[in-house]
């Protein structure tokens, strides 16, 4: 999935790291922004943007919108990483640096706190020069608890064996 290299696997067990894989190459907000994911460990998710004029406001710079997605998305696939789906019942974004032209931007999330019901996320978002250009922090409903069991049985019931 990731343009710049082979997706790296920070011990997550091979199998969940692999449903991850499967599950978001479909996705189609992913394919919009141009996110990658580079690497994904327990609790742990990052991803990527290679900024192009689409990315863009009108004044020359890259769009905040830009910024809360591709943070919402790490967060998400940090999630993900815990064996759970969830979706996003809060989330803050601190606007620190603007992006733009040339800039690739590389979101670093992290679980904080793990809890059945709730899981909640951090996460930090630089550029290839490792400025830090924007923080965050969410909250998740966990919606399955059990990710793979789910994701398996979605495919079963869609033909694939």
């Amino acid at each position: 999935m990731s343009m710049f290299r082979e997706v790296e696997n920070r011990d997550l067990p091979c199998h969940l790291f692999g449903y991850i894989l499967d599950f978001e190459e479909h996705n189609a907000f992913y394919d919009t922004d141009d996110i990658y994911i580079s690497a994904l460990g327990d609790g742990f998710a990052e991803l990527e943007i290679p900024i192009s004029k689409m990315h863009y406001n009108s004044g020359g710079i890259v769009h905040g919108g830009v910024f809360a997605g591709l943070m919402d998305a790490a967060m998400g696939e940090a999630l993900l990483t815990k064996n759970k789906t969830g979706v996003t019942t809060s989330i803050n974004v601190n606007y620190l640096k603007s992006a733009g032209k040339g800039d690739v931007l590389k979101a670093e999330a992290k679980v904080v706190k793990d809890g059945s019901r709730m899981v909640f996320c951090t996460c930090t978002i630089s550029n290839q020069r490792e400025d830090v250009l924007a923080t965050g922090q969410a909250a998740f409903m966990v919606v399955e608890s059990d990710f793979v069991q789910w994701y398996a049985a979605k495919l079963r019931e869609n033909g694939y064996q």
